[in-house]
């Protein structure tokens, strides 16, 4: 079976390009940087130009590899220990995941463009699993209190819009898809991706089911949205809040104009990603404005990396429910997870 490779998504989106009122400058990560748990990093200077590698990761690995895998050091700053067991562990990730099952997160993750390779096995949390414990007080001035702030930015508002660039970068071949489009939220849960023509992949979230429509292979996935990747990676955006979902450390060595760069790992663990990279713009922090968030940087098991950029985000006062339907066209091949 074809490894879904449809290199479009995130809204988290993935964009080079801020939400703020002067254009944000793309950030870069300095190579081999590891992300710190110290004092707040101080905004640096950079160039306007991104750097190639500042990528966005791809699939996810199964549970047990989700732990064993390690995320390659880019100008993100991805951390580094354990490096050398994590790559070697991640081979046989790869491996088990290419012979894996199709299902819808992997399908969005590389969903936007590009033709299905394989979608990556991924596994649905483990009924009866404990929830994350409570979250404890965040200490003045720390990464946890930065997410804090960014959390009540979204606390009471129901709806989020933004543009999107999405820049996805597979770990083992290099390969880099970009996509670009447009990204609603309406809490909970529900979530759309347009991507911009000749792109007709969509990816949309009625609060229940997730679909991902590979237009190219006229596949649709169809998943339950708690297990995929978008209700930890877009927690801020979905009503989940940031810091019931990671804890967070500063990433000191990369470089972006904007404000601090906050690394979070997940509270508890989870086969879509290692780690999730958030770029935060201090001005709009201070303003409370929604386009706070500038970059999300998702980074798997393997070292595959989903970049969004966002620009001219707004939380407008309604969205159309139509936005968050979508029946395949006749003969599409649907696929349940």
């Amino acid at each position: 079976m074809n490894r879904l490779r449809l290199v479009a998504l995130v809204p988290a989106t993935a964009l080079v390009v801020a939400a703020c009122d002067a254009p944000p400058a793309p950030v870069g990560a300095a190579p081999d940087a590891s992300p710190s748990a110290a004092a707040p990093a101080q905004p640096q200077p950079v160039d306007a130009t991104p750097h190639a590698v500042d990528a966005p990761p791809q699939a996810s690995a199964p549970a047990a590899a989700a732990s064993a895998g390690a995320p390659a050091a880019t100008d993100a700053g991805a951390p580094a220990e354990d490096a050398g067991r994590k790559r070697e562990d991640a081979g046989a990730a790869t491996a088990a995941r290419d012979a894996g099952t199709p299902v819808g997160d992997a399908a969005a993750r590389d969903a936007g463009g590009g033709r299905a390779e394989a979608p990556a096995a991924t596994s649905a949390p483990a009924p009866g699993t404990a929830a994350p414990p409570a979250v404890p007080p965040a200490e003045a001035g720390s990464a946890d209190a930065v997410a804090a702030e960014v959390d009540a930015i979204f606390v009471g508002k129901k709806t989020y819009f933004a543009r999107f660039k999405q820049e996805h970068t597979q770990k083992v071949s290099g390969a880099v898809k970009k996509q670009s489009g447009a990204l609603s939220v309406q809490k909970p849960d529900r979530i759309s991706f347009r991507y911009d023509p000749p792109n007709q992949n969509r990816i949309v979230s009625d609060g229940v089911s997730l679909k991902v429509y590979v237009a190219e292979d006229r596949q649709m996935f169809v998943t339950p949205v708690q297990n995929s990747e978008y209700p930890g990676a877009l927690s801020f955006l979905m009503g989940h809040g940031l810091r019931p979902s990671f804890t967070f450390t500063f990433n000191e060595k990369a470089k972006f104009e904007g404000g601090p760069v906050l690394v979070g790992k997940p509270r508890a663990p989870t086969p879509h990603y290692e780690f999730v990279m958030f770029y935060i713009d201090k001005a709009l922090l201070a303003k409370k404005d929604p386009g706070v968030v500038r970059r999300v940087l998702i980074v798997d098991a393997q070292g595959n990396r989903n970049r969004f950029d966002f620009e001219n985000a707004s939380q407008p006062a309604s969205i159309d429910p139509a936005e968050f339907q979508f029946t395949a066209p006749p003969g599409t091949d649907v696929k349940q997870n």
